[in-house]
């Protein structure tokens, strides 16, 4: 098949680039299946079946409609409060074959009337691996955006006395070097809905990063990836943080193991089954 991953990205909303890392596994993964497939921003090929993530930004940021070829892959939770679920979107979704990440979000969506999404799981290339070494000098490193629940923890870890970085907004190489630097990445839920963040804990996995994260309401992957990372609830993260601080052998373990766990989720694996009912329609 010829295809193409096609990435929104708005010029005044810098945060479109948290979805480059899942294009370029996309990307990898349909090559590594025997497909002819390129990458693009903003631009459809119309002799290519369509990849579209972020369509989400398009309601809110204007831009051109995917075209009637087009599969839109859904990389946002569906969640009280988020700012993308309106119904300009859901029409869009209406329109055509809906990927998405999280078999949560694909109950969700059927209860908004989108009853064909279906499920493919995001995963490993070996593309991802690429954050060198470093000296870690930072103990703590947060980044995403900012709320009222994340910001709690944030004051909690600095009154500690810990070297805390908290950053918004920072993407490719620069935020590369501060996970080279980072004893600990933390991840924290935006939502309520508390699904698990595999777009940003992924890339952390497939560089050995060690990582906090607060429980999820998905059991199906925490279970997948169980012992490739630290958990804890809300309550305790900042505790957490703190004990794994002392442990440097737990720490070095525990992101091994993260490693060998995601990087056996090939992505081409978990691509392969979506593409072959497309085939076959």
């Amino acid at each position: 098949m010829r295809l193409a991953v096609v990435t929104i990205a708005p010029a005044q909303f810098g945060h479109w680039r948290a979805f480059e890392e899942v294009a370029e596994t996309l990307q990898a993964a349909l090559a590594e299946l025997g497909h002819d497939v390129v990458r693009t921003q903003n631009d459809y090929p119309r002799d290519r079946l369509n990849v579209v993530l972020g369509a989400n930004l398009l309601p809110v940021f204007g831009g051109v409609a995917p075209p009637d070829r087009a599969i839109l892959f859904n990389l946002e939770q569906v969640a009280e409060g988020s700012p993308w679920w309106n119904p300009q979107y859901l029409l869009l979704l209406g329109r055509h074959p809906v990927w998405d990440y999280s078999r949560a979000n694909i109950e969700r969506l059927a209860a908004l009337g989108i009853g064909h999404a279906q499920h493919v799981a995001l995963g490993y290339m070996p593309q991802l691996t690429r954050i060198a070494a470093a000296t870690k000098d930072i103990d703590v490193l947060f980044y995403g955006v900012g709320s009222e629940r994340r910001e709690r923890v944030l004051r909690e870890l600095r009154a500690s006395g810990i070297g805390l970085r908290a950053v918004n907004g920072v993407y490719g190489a620069a935020r590369d070097a501060l996970i080279a630097r980072a004893r600990i990445v933390l991840n924290m839920h935006v939502y309520a809905a508390k699904l698990f963040e595999i777009v940003r804990v992924g890339y952390l996995l497939a560089n050995r990063a060690f990582v906090v994260s607060e429980l999820s309401t998905e059991a199906e992957v925490e279970q997948e990836l169980a012992g490739g990372y630290a958990v804890a609830p809300y309550e305790g993260l900042c505790a957490a943080c703190l004990r794994y601080l002392r442990e440097d052998a737990s720490r070095e373990r525990i992101a091994a193991r993260g490693f060998e766990l995601f990087s056996a989720r090939r992505q081409s694996a978990l691509l392969a089954p979506a593409l072959a009912r497309l085939e076959a329609a």
